[in-house]
């Protein structure tokens, strides 16, 4: 949900470009080392899910955004798509920065 949520916020423009992954063992896609090493940002839900790439991945933890929302809601819940449009929002807003994290073309 979070990456079309991503997409619909960002427009068709290509300038961001963003791809899902998780880090649980029922994940559709897991997260592997080439899928932080080609992000200049990764934005995870819960702590938790820093607290793992901590873990695994120490040396890509720098570039993690805690969205601050639980991993619990069913995908297709109205309220997770507002909680994500609030939080991507503020995640776009700081790539749009030129001091923001991955600079004019984030990948997240």
């Amino acid at each position: 949900m979070a990456e079309a949520v991503f997409r619909e916020l960002v427009g068709r423009d290509g300038r961001h470009v963003a791809r899902s992954a998780g880090t649980g063992a029922g994940a559709a896609r897991r997260l592997t080392t080439r899928e932080l090493a080609w992000a200049d940002v990764v934005a995870v839900m819960e702590p938790r899910h820093l607290a793992e790439i901590r873990r695994q991945w120490p040396g890509h933890a720098g570039k993690v955004r805690v969205l601050g929302v639980s991993d619990d809601y069913d995908p297709d819940e109205p309220e997770l798509r507002k909680l994500l449009a609030g939080k991507l929002a503020e995640l776009i807003a700081g790539l749009e920065r030129p001091s923001g994290p991955g600079g004019a073309r984030g990948r997240a």
